[in-house]
């Protein structure tokens, strides 16, 4: 039975997300927090920047070095949620598949415990685009009065381009405006894919298509987490099953491995 392992430089849904907004974020713009909650807010700050260290040495395979970023997150917030799922991924990869699998435990509950301050983060963030939305509006508006009065050919040309230069950025930010609400602050999806890998590894297959289900449940683009559930299902035999996953995956626009769907159809 063929297994797709979790690459590395994935996007770990709303967790990785949020967190990068944090580290752009300035403390003091915090709202609703006490002096309490900003302290754990700074350490997640500065336990962020070895995470990413970490992913990215993961990315490269040098797995000594995810080691020590992991380390030195986790000791500066023992709680954080990406740094233990980043664990588990270099547990996995190492076959301490025991290890791992308590890595991506901790990692969910962590995410659990903090999860309100990825919204408030979220909500700050809004609040700072709709800031800068409007700063860049008045600007439009300054540089078009300047354009109307403008005879210099070289000069109207320079404040239009300006003028389209913040138009774009304005249609960015609108975009981004759309989303004024995060659209889950559930577990990420890649934490139950991961968690579906160690289980896999570890023969709990039962186990394992229940993570696999849940990662396509929160994100029904994850086309590694299909993948891997049609795979299970079919060699358990339960093709009513994987036929609906198949089905499922491709309605979302998810491509399905040629010869896994192909031996699914066959044996419908």
């Amino acid at each position: 039975m063929a297994i797709i392992t979790a690459k590395p430089v994935r996007k770990i849904g709303l967790a990785l997300i949020v967190g990068t907004l944090l580290l752009a974020s300035p403390l003091a713009a915090q709202k609703n927090f006490n002096q309490g909650e900003r302290e754990t807010m700074e350490k997640y700050k500065r336990a962020k920047i070895h995470f990413l260290k970490g992913v990215e040495y993961l990315s490269k395979g040098k797995l000594e070095k995810v080691q020590k970023e992991v380390d030195a997150s986790l000791k500066i917030f023992p709680g954080y949620s990406d740094a233990h799922m980043l664990l588990a991924q270099l547990q996995y990869q190492q076959g301490q598949y025991e290890n791992a699998l308590q890595e991506i435990e901790n990692a969910k509950s962590g995410f659990s415990a903090i999860k309100e301050f990825y919204f408030d983060s979220y909500q700050n963030y809004i609040d700072n685009l709709r800031i800068e939305r409007d700063k860049k509006d008045t600007q439009i508006q300054d540089l078009t009065q300047a354009l109307a009065s403008a005879q210099n050919p070289t000069l109207r040309q320079q404040l239009q381009d300006q003028i389209n230069e913040l138009k774009t950025i304005m249609a960015t930010l609108d975009n981004r405006l759309r989303e004024w609400i995060p659209k889950t602050i559930d577990i990420p999806a890649e934490y139950h894919y991961i968690h579906g890998n160690i289980l896999f590894k570890m023969k709990r297959y039962a186990e394992a298509i229940g993570f696999y289900e849940a990662a396509v449940q929160a994100d029904p683009n994850h086309a590694n987490a299909y993948n891997n559930l049609i795979s299970i299902l079919f060699s358990q035999g339960d093709m009513v099953n994987a036929l609906k996953y198949v089905e499922q995956a491709e309605a979302n626009g998810v491509t399905v491995n040629e010869k896994l769907k192909k031996a699914v159809l066959e044996r419908k």
